[in-house]
């Protein structure tokens, strides 16, 4: 080995006991006041960036809490992960996504152009059931102001992620948080209302969870993303209330109207499941009139 070459090598390790040997990066390092240089990260130091343009002879040292944005060279194709999104290959872009960003995890606390992949990520793990990776993920996006939309969805999927793993005083007392407790009329955001419409479901408050979801379904027609679930969640009120017919009519539109998507496949497992209610209320009805 070049001796030089090892020399620098070990003084690079041995700068600190706390220094992350990082994969060379390509990025543009922007700084307050919108300048910026273009160049290469080659070590994370602890609270210091260690970060080299072409024309630097050596690494310079910046405070990671004084850089306003990394915007990385991330080789991602955009067009095919919505296309495999679409086509609901979820572990495949999880993947795809996880092995991507493994290099820049040791600058997760730096506001970067990673963000939208993170988003995607976030929603992808809510959908496979990985609820504490989601979450994890949210609470990161949620603290970054730089993309209102972007944050906002954060906050959304938070308090999904928590419903669906059935935490509801933890969703009721995010809800507060975000002031997602008050307003819930005809005016109020579709998600809103369709949040707060699963929360009540999830604590059997179903008159009131139907009350918010025939909202979404009156006053957001239009709004697909939400509809969608509105009318599956309303299904699953029917079901639970016991009003299996109604429960089978929108069941059925949700087939007719939404053939490949997730909503249609818990639909059909609906389906499934209130045909076994059927089935065993008919057995205890029978049972009951051989005993009379």
């Amino acid at each position: 080995m070049n001796r030089k070459f090892f020399h620098l090598l070990y003084a690079i390790t041995c700068l600190s006991g706390s220094a992350v040997l990082a994969e060379q990066l390509e990025v543009e390092l922007i700084m307050p006041g919108e300048k910026s240089w273009k160049g290469t990260i080659v070590n994370r130091d602890g609270d210091w960036i260690e970060f080299m343009t072409g024309a630097s002879p050596k690494p310079i040292r910046i405070g990671a809490s004084t850089i306003k944005e990394l915007v990385f060279e991330v080789e991602l194709d955009a067009e095919k992960l919505n296309e495999m999104n679409r086509n609901r290959e979820y572990e495949r872009i999880i993947a795809a996504l996880e092995r991507t960003l493994v290099p820049y995890a040791p600058f997760n606390d730096i506001p970067s152009n990673l963000t939208k992949f993170k988003v995607l990520l976030m929603e992808l793990y809510y959908k496979t059931g990985a609820y504490d990776k989601s979450l994890a993920l949210a609470a990161e996006i949620s603290k970054d102001a730089r993309d209102p939309a972007l944050q906002e969805k954060s906050k959304v999927f938070q308090a999904l992620t928590m419903i669906d793993a059935g935490r509801a005083d933890d969703a009721a007392a995010l809800l507060v948080q975000y002031g997602w407790d008050k307003d819930l009329s005809e005016n109020a955001a579709p998600e809103k209302l369709y949040i707060t419409a699963k929360l009540m479901f999830l604590k059997k408050q179903y008159n009131v969870a139907m009350e918010l979801v025939a909202k979404v379904v009156a006053f957001h027609s239009q709004n697909a993303e939400w509809l969608q679930p509105a009318e599956l969640l309303c299904a699953q009120v029917y079901a639970e209330l016991g009003f299996y017919e109604s429960a089978d009519e929108v069941i059925r539109e949700i087939a007719m109207l939404y053939k490949d998507t997730v909503e249609n496949d818990q639909a059909q497992q609906l389906k499934l499941k209130i045909e076994k209610l059927r089935a065993e209320k008919q057995l205890a009805e029978n049972v009951e009139s051989e005993e009379a």
